[in-house]
């Protein structure tokens, strides 16, 4: 194992960086990338500085754990901006706050429905209106629009 060792040289550690990149490719596992990387990296410092297998090893460790941890840092920061820009995708009854609709139907017992862009909504109203009124929604709960009579 140690002759294995002892001859390792700059071709091992670009075949190997290529093979765990070709990895990546095919699978997507997303931790092999920073590994290939770590190994062509070592490939190439060896090409250009011969050091013994002990330094190889480390430096192989401590490069793959530098590129994995630079990738999370810099995920993790994008990851937090696009998050609180992507906030308000999921909330679709949030944006209809503030709109002018009309009644197709009679308020019954609270209830009645409304047409919003391309869907039939429940709407619940405190008033008891007749089909055609006009109102506003000022909130939400659950899937049900909350609106107020508009004079």
């Amino acid at each position: 194992m140690t002759a294995l060792l002892v001859s390792l040289t700059h071709w091992h550690w670009l075949g190997l960086g290529f093979v765990l990149l070709a990895i990546e490719v095919l699978g997507s596992v997303g931790f092999l990338l920073w590994t290939g990387i770590a190994a062509l990296e070592v490939g190439l410092l060896l090409l250009i500085w011969p050091f013994g297998w002990q330094l190889q090893l480390l430096l192989f460790a401590l490069q793959s754990l530098i590129t994995t941890w630079a990738w999370w840092r810099w995920q993790h920061a994008r990851d937090r901006s696009s998050r609180d820009a992507a906030a308000p995708i999921n909330e679709r009854m949030h944006s209809y706050l503030g709109r002018e609709l009309t009644l197709l139907d009679d308020v019954s017992q609270g209830m009645s429905r409304v047409h919003l862009d391309d869907t039939v909504w429940t709407v619940r109203c405190a008033s008891n209106l007749a089909a055609g009124s006009r109102v506003k929604v000022v909130g939400t709960d659950s899937h049900i629009l909350l609106v107020d009579p508009l004079p």
